[in-house]
């Protein structure tokens, strides 16, 4: 893989590349990010251009060492908590039994853990210790969802790279392979996460069909009388887990039938089901707060009130601005 292969994140792959053009590589870094952002495939990216015999603004990926990179098979490739389970104080002694020790091929090794917030308390003060005199020849690249879950200590030792959400743009660019308004579509529920954009283009994520499901739901719940609500109550008892995915959904409708009342029709996001967000349009009460109030909702669910008196008000509400 090359940087200019990877979307988005041109400020972090920017900060590694010159990193190593000036050969001011840190210690230890720290990526942080939610699931999907691409901070593993990065570390690896960046642990094959520290390996790279040939690195000019990107790895060659044609020498002995980026062929064992890109196949996980260079021995001084090192990556911990592979599986994601977690890391207890056995596997840092592991890895300080191996960090003090010389390279086997290279100049360096490179340590990368997955998900370093899952260290054991005892596990992250023998991990510190390490970081207060690091061997210098190793690279460490710890991941993380959020930074705040690991020992300020450990952080204060790391050069952060906080990964941000890739826009738009940029995924559908990645995306331009697969059909068009898939690829849209695709690029807005994935909220920025170029993998989850993809794993729905590919069918790996359910959002689309889900999204099919909550719209045909609404438009049963405007369309019947309160009866309807008592029916529903098994369906929302039993998506308690996906609940806020539903309500962000519907909230994106709503927002979508608001478009379409006052004409900005080129800023719906569900254009494939614009003849049925005209119809709903129409009976939309003009100065609804159903956005707001399905916020309300959600941070009622959150907070624990109680979750069939907040849905059954939801759907009440739902109907009455659609009356």
């Amino acid at each position: 893989m090359l940087f200019s292969q990877v979307a988005g994140q041109e400020e972090i792959k920017r900060s590694l590349v010159n990193s190593i053009n000036n050969n001011q590589v840190s210690h230890c870094y720290l990526f942080e990010g939610p699931e999907g952002m691409g901070k593993y495939e990065l570390a690896l990216l960046f642990a094959q251009s520290l390996f790279c015999l040939n690195f000019h603004d990107e790895p060659c990926n044609e020498c002995k060492n980026c062929i064992k990179v890109n196949s996980l098979n260079h021995p001084d490739l090192h990556i911990i908590n592979e599986e994601g389970k977690g890391i207890k104080r056995e596997d840092i002694d592991d890895l300080i039994s191996s960090i003090y020790k010389k390279p086997y091929e290279a100049d360096i090794k490179v340590y990368i853990i997955k998900d370093a917030h899952l260290m054991t308390p005892q596990a992250a003060n023998t991990f510190l210790k390490t970081l207060e005199e690091p061997p210098g020849d190793a690279v460490m690249i710890l991941m993380t969802v959020n930074s705040n879950l690991l020992l300020p200590t450990i952080v204060s030792r790391c050069h952060v790279h906080k990964f941000r959400s890739v826009s738009k743009e940029t995924i559908m660019a990645s995306l331009k392979d697969f059909d068009g308004q898939t690829a849209e579509l695709a690029a807005y529920y994935s909220k920025g996460i170029l993998n989850k954009a993809l794993n729905i283009v590919q069918g790996k994520d359910d959002i689309l069909k889900k999204r099919e499901e909550i719209i045909k739901i609404f438009d049963r719940i405007i369309n019947n009388d309160s009866e309807i609500i008592y029916e529903l109550e098994n369906y929302f008892d039993d998506e308690k887990d996906n609940i806020d995915s539903i309500i962000e959904i519907m909230t994106i409708w709503i927002r979508d039938i608001m478009y379409v009342q006052n004409n900005l029709e080129n800023l719906v996001i569900n254009k494939d089901y614009i003849d049925l967000l005209k119809l709903h349009g129409k009976r939309m009460k003009a100065n609804s707060d159903l956005i707001e109030f399905m916020q309300n909702i959600s941070n009622d669910i959150k907070s624990n009130i109680n979750y069939k008196l907040a849905i059954d008000n939801m759907l009440f509400k739902i109907q009455e601005d659609f009356k």
